[in-house]
């Protein structure tokens, strides 16, 4: 019997789900390939992993993270605690997720209670931010509800808690004088807070810049690296 290749390539839906925070949320299927999407938008794999592939690229080659310990804020299914865990041999990740059915979506098909030295919190990313002791490396901020980004990521209490929960400044070895002629990082140490902001319209342009301006008043470095429909701002 021949193969319909359209039907094997074509998106299949092989679970939905209703959530309280995300809505609708599908599980799909196209090839060998699995993505979860809310909204419209791609949350956990397919381009999602792409985004992520771009920036750990960029950073990895001037900047060690290696054996390094992680926060990802916004959890979501674990695309990027599998791609950290699978390339840099961390020392923890710690996965912040609000919603409790990405966190299964996450354990159903994406191995996600797989991934080696990941603890999973299931909590508010701004609650956890703001009461946590523990101190990062790195930092990844992801935290979006289908096209929709919190309005406590903007404000400057969340902000400076991301600076703060880095290494001790004893510790820290990464400032504007550690960025060659050309504006790439040299290698070093030092905390990294990666945030991820749409970019696809004038409303979220208008946005990820004021989020810039602010992010600049905090840390030392800030960079911008476009990925997609994405910006990712890099602070260090």
């Amino acid at each position: 019997m021949p193969l319909n290749l359209r039907s094997i390539f074509s998106p299949q839906v092989i679970y939905e789900a209703q959530s309280q925070f995300c809505g609708s949320i599908q599980v799909v299927r196209t090839g060998n390939s699995v993505y979860v999407s809310t909204g419209g938008l791609t949350q956990s794999g397919g381009l999602v992993k792409n985004v992520w592939e771009s920036v750990f690229k960029k950073i990895s080659k001037t900047y060690n993270l290696t054996s390094k310990s992680w926060l990802i804020l916004g959890l979501g299914a674990g695309t990027a605690a599998q791609m950290i865990s699978g390339r840099f041999q961390p020392k923890k990740i710690t996965g912040v997720e609000i919603d409790p059915v990405m966190i299964y979506i996450g354990k159903r098909y994406f191995d996600l209670d797989k991934i080696m030295n990941l603890k999973i919190i299931i909590n508010d990313a701004k609650d956890y931010l703001l009461t946590t002791r523990d101190q990062y490396d790195v930092i990844l901020v992801d935290l979006y509800l289908g096209d929709r980004l919190p309005g406590f990521v903007y404000s400057e209490k969340f902000l400076k808690k991301l600076r703060q929960l880095g290494l001790p400044s004893q510790h820290r070895s990464m400032s504007r004088d550690r960025i060659d002629p050309k504006g790439e990082w040299q290698d070093g140490e030092g905390q990294l807070v990666i945030l991820n902001h749409l970019f696809y319209d004038p409303p979220k342009r208008q946005a990820a810049s004021q989020l810039v301006a602010k992010l600049g008043k905090i840390f030392p470095s800030v960079r911008l690296h476009r990925v997609l429909t994405n910006l990712l701002i890099i602070c260090s």
